[in-house]
């Protein structure tokens, strides 16, 4: 399931070895973002404190951004 609402978030840090940001929600919850999610083309990088907007999908892993897109 994914949610159509896009919703914001801060990146907090980079996970190397697992290719995944972690994004803080603003209600202190945390979600993954796999490299794979971030839109754009070339290098798809994100900055730690850098503010992103994304849905959220629900994975057996438990909650991911997806289409996540720096503000």
């Amino acid at each position: 399931m994914t949610t159509s609402q896009r919703l914001r978030g801060t990146v907090k840090a980079f996970d190397v070895f697992g290719g995944t940001w972690t994004i803080l929600l603003a209600d202190g919850r945390e979600v993954l973002a796999h490299y794979s999610a971030i839109r754009g083309q070339g290098i798809r990088k994100l900055a730690e404190g850098a503010v992103v907007s994304f849905q959220l999908e629900e994975t057996r892993r438990g909650l991911c951004a997806v289409c996540v897109q720096m503000e």
